[in-house]
């Protein structure tokens, strides 16, 4: 091997050793925090109250996902940002919320968080099937449904911000090694 492979080489490898999930500065930089604060003001500002009628939500899930490793974390929030668009690409015409706030927090989802979590994941994989039965639902149910999704956006939110001190003490370790 050559000087110039060999640099090649351990500038992989040292390059690697700082990055533990591909491609996530997105996620380090503090943009997804900003865009997730964001998502949340467009969904209060949709339908202005949330319900008050308690639903179970599945802390369990939660509290396991923050154990995994950041790889299985940022699949986690980019399966959840998923199943949330697609949940909100239903037919919603039983519920007046605003429009433009819906299709805003819509496009912050689709068109940002879940493109850039997309590119975090190394390998995507399915868990839940990809249509949505989500049809003819009461306006009350879907206020139910977007206080859920609220307390699932400030979960993922909670999260991402473990994942990113998790990620900036990985890269400060890796430099004083």
């Amino acid at each position: 091997m050559n000087a110039k492979h060999m640099w090649i080489c351990l500038f992989l490898v040292f390059y690697s050793a700082q990055s533990p999930c591909t491609a996530c500065t997105w996620i380090t930089s503090g943009e997804y925090r900003i865009k997730s604060k964001e998502s949340l003001s467009q969904l209060q500002e949709m339908g202005g109250e949330f319900s008050q009628v308690y639903i179970t939500f599945p802390f369990k899930v939660y509290a396991t996902i923050m154990t995994t490793k950041a790889d299985d974390q940022v699949k986690f929030l980019a399966e959840v940002t998923e199943q949330i668009s697609e949940l909100f690409n239903a037919d919603l015409d039983a519920v007046k919320w605003k429009e433009q706030a819906l299709d805003h927090f819509l496009s912050i989802l689709k068109g940002r968080q879940l493109k850039e979590l997309k590119n975090c994941v190394s390998v995507q994989k399915e868990y839940y099937s990809p249509t949505c039965p989500c049809r003819n639902y009461s306006a009350d149910s879907w206020e139910q449904i977007r206080r859920l999704v609220r307390s699932h956006l400030m979960r993922m939110d909670i999260i991402a911000s473990n994942l990113k001190s998790a990620m900036d003490s990985q890269v400060k370790s890796n430099l004083f090694i």
